[in-house]
């Protein structure tokens, strides 16, 4: 099923349920229920039917990176050359400090975001990047937003 075609199979109901999940994914069944309007067996129904559609991937946590002892935050572009494009995937095992990673159009081939203790940290996680491709690094001086779907 198409991205596009899931998009049109949500109803109210199923938007209610992915903005509840999104605001709160520890959540109880009986509280979403409530949220959504609906009967905890309608609501656990529709949660399964969500996750077997694709729409629902998982439950994680949100985690504070400064919190963690990783205030300084940078995006690295990466353009890398053909061969070497399996390599990349090797970094990012290596290095959970690259929190995402995103294969984009155009000059760029990669766009990493990086969280590191310091610039001395940020430098050796470059430097694993610079080995397998040309890298532009910019600090991030703020996250303004990083919100839920809707």
């Amino acid at each position: 099923m198409t991205a596009r075609r899931v998009h049109r199979d949500l109803d109210a109901s199923d938007r209610l349920l992915v903005q509840a999940l999104q605001a709160n994914a520890r959540a109880s069944l009986h509280e979403l229920a409530t949220r959504v309007h609906l009967g905890v067996s309608a609501t656990r129904v529709r949660l399964q039917g969500l996750a077997e559609r694709g729409v629902i991937t998982g439950y994680t946590a949100r985690v504070d990176a400064e919190a963690c002892g990783y205030p300084l935050r940078a995006i690295v572009r990466m353009k890398v050359h053909g061969a070497l494009y399996d390599q990349v995937a090797q970094v990012l095992e290596r290095e959970p400090q690259i929190v995402r990673c995103l294969r984009v159009t155009g000059e760029t081939c990669y766009v990493a975001e990086v969280v590191a203790q310091d610039m001395h940290d940020l430098g050796r996680i470059t430097g694993e990047l610079a080995r397998v491709g040309s890298i532009t690094t910019d600090l991030v001086y703020e996250v303004v937003a990083d919100g839920p779907i809707h």
